[in-house]
C-alpha cells in the first residue's frame, strides 16, 4: 500500500518506459475495472494486450504451522491468494490477448507457512490454467 515503499523505488529507479507501478488496495475496494481501464490508456498498443502483471503486494506472518495462529492463515489468505486472485482475474483477458506472464516471486520459506500456502496456491494454478494458452507463470519452488 506504499507508494514509497522499496518496491517503488526500484521500479521507478529502473526508468523504464515499458515498465509502470500502480498503488492500489488489493483487498478493500479494489477497482479493478477502473485499473485495467487506466492500464489500457497507458498501453501503446492496447489491442495487443498486456506482456506481465506483477503482484508485489503481501504480507507475511511468521511462525511454523503448529505455533501460526489460524487468525494469521486468514489475514494473510485474504490479501495475498485473494487479493492476487482478484488483481489477476481483473487484468488476465489482457494477459491472455498478449500471451503475456505472470511472475510470481514465490519461494519456499522456514517458519513462513501462512505466507508460502497464500502464496504457492494461486502461482500453481495459473501457470496450469495459462500454459494451455500460450501465457505462462513462473513460480519458483526451489
Amino acid at each position: 500500500q506504499d507508494g514509497n515503499g522499496d518496491g517503488a523505488r526500484e521500479l521507478r529507479n529502473m526508468k523504464s518506459d515499458r515498465m509502470e507501478g500502480l498503488q492500489m488496495d488489493v483487498c478493500r475496494g479494489f477497482g479493478g475495472a477502473q485499473a485495467v481501464d487506466l492500464v489500457k490508456r497507458m498501453l501503446k498498443e492496447p489491442e495487443e494486450g498486456l506482456w506481465g502483471l506483477v503482484n508485489n503486494a503481501g504480507i507475511s506472518a511468521f511462525g511454523e504451522v503448529e505455533f501460526a495462529s489460524l487468525d494469521n492463515y486468514k489475514k494473510v489468505a485474504e490479501f495475498n491468494l485473494r487479493g492476487t486472485v482478484r488483481v489477476t482475474k481483473a487484468f488476465l483477458p489482457l494477459i491472455r490477448r498478449a500471451k503475456g506472464t505472470w511472475p510470481s516471486m514465490l519461494g519456499p520459506s522456514p517458519s513462513r507457512s501462512c505466507y508460502c500456502i497464500s502464496k504457492f496456491g494461486a502461482a500453481d494454478c495459473l501457470l496450469r490454467e495459462m500454459l494451455p494458452l500460450g501465457g505462462t507463470s513462473s513460480p519458483s519452488t526451489a
